[in-house]
């Protein structure tokens, strides 16, 4: 495989008042073997020294180009600007809070390049704790990790994801997937109204019309913390609901029909906000059967001691199971 098969890569960092932590996003761009051809930071009308930290990096970096908003937007319409303006066939849309590390992005082109036609390549998914600074590498054995995969690279179409979810939750880690950028535009970008369950839905939606590759490595870092806008918003049970219902409206879209029936008979995609969903169906007349399936879906996984969380943690204790300790609940 030559260089030139190779797609090209921009990198996005929306950023918002993260004047701590981009310096260490960009640095770690600056220690890739495999640079990408564009970085875009697009700031979200910082009040902080973002732009100044920002601004330091652009010896080191060359590619890198500053969008600046004349007023907060928020993440979804900031990241879709970066989108858009974006000139790469390829984007990692990463946090300006998290970081990739030196082999990331060669990594994911050389799978990419292989299986060109996939629209999108993830990862290992690995979280860094800030409270008690823990790092937490989720691997086969657990279920935030590619349990599905072998040792190298793999490509799964869009079947074999059904079939995947038929088994169990198949974690995709948007953190930094490499997508590409018009399949990423066709389904509409990061929607707003998703807020931060937005790219679990564009991520979802290109794997379950077209497959995905899966680098089981630990190429990135997300990290974790009591201040984040997910961590933030999934702890707000009101707001959640709201985006839960938010997602269901996206789904009765024309459009998204396919998803629709797609995640009704593979209901575990929908399992990291399975409760709020459920209630925001339950309050809904004509969504009642499609809530039957999910309730369907979930009752089964009790019966196998898969959840909740505290269930599925105590049969690993006791009978062993196919995930760690660190899954999350």
């Amino acid at each position: 495989m030559t260089a030139t098969a190779f797609p090209t890569i921009s990198v996005l960092l929306p950023n918002y008042n993260h004047a701590g932590f981009i310096g260490k996003a960009l640095d770690a761009l600056a220690s890739q073997t495999r640079p990408p051809e564009e970085i875009l930071v697009i700031d979200d009308a910082s009040t902080d020294a973002s732009v100044a930290v920002i601004e330091s990096f652009r010896r080191v970096l060359p590619q890198l180009r500053l969008l600046r908003n004349e007023r907060n937007l928020g993440v979804g319409p900031t990241t879709n600007r970066g989108l858009a303006e974006a000139r790469g066939d390829r984007v990692i849309c990463a946090g300006a809070d998290d970081w990739l590390e030196p082999e990331c992005i060669a990594r994911l082109a050389t799978a990419t390049a292989i299986w060109p036609k996939c629209p999108i390549c993830v990862s290992d998914y690995v979280q860094y704790f800030e409270a008690d600074q823990r790092f937490v590498h989720h691997q086969h054995d657990s279920e935030l990790g590619p349990w599905y995969a072998g040792k190298g690279p793999q490509y799964f179409n869009a079947d074999e994801l059904r079939h995947l979810l038929d088994c169990r939750f198949a974690w995709l880690p948007a953190n930094a997937a490499l997508i590409d950028r018009k399949m990423l535009l066709a389904v509409g970008g990061y929607d707003p109204k998703l807020r931060w369950h937005a790219d679990w839905f564009a991520t979802y939606a290109l794997a379950l019309r077209h497959g995905f590759i899966v680098v089981p490595e630990p190429p990135s870092v997300f990290r974790v913390s009591a201040t984040t806008y997910s961590g933030t918003g999934m702890r707000d049970k009101r707001q959640q609901r709201q985006v839960c219902a938010a997602i269901y409206d996206k789904l009765c879209q024309p459009e998204f029909a396919d998803i629709r029936d797609a995640l009704r008979q593979h209901p575990a995609a929908l399992s990291s906000f399975f409760r709020e969903l459920a209630q925001v169906l339950a309050s809904r007349p004509t969504a009642w059967p499609y809530l039957v399936s999910l309730v369907r879906w979930w009752l089964n996984e009790v019966g196998h001691g898969r959840r909740p969380g505290i269930l599925r943690n105590f049969v690993a204790r006791f009978r062993g199971s196919p995930y760690s300790k660190n899954m999350q609940p």
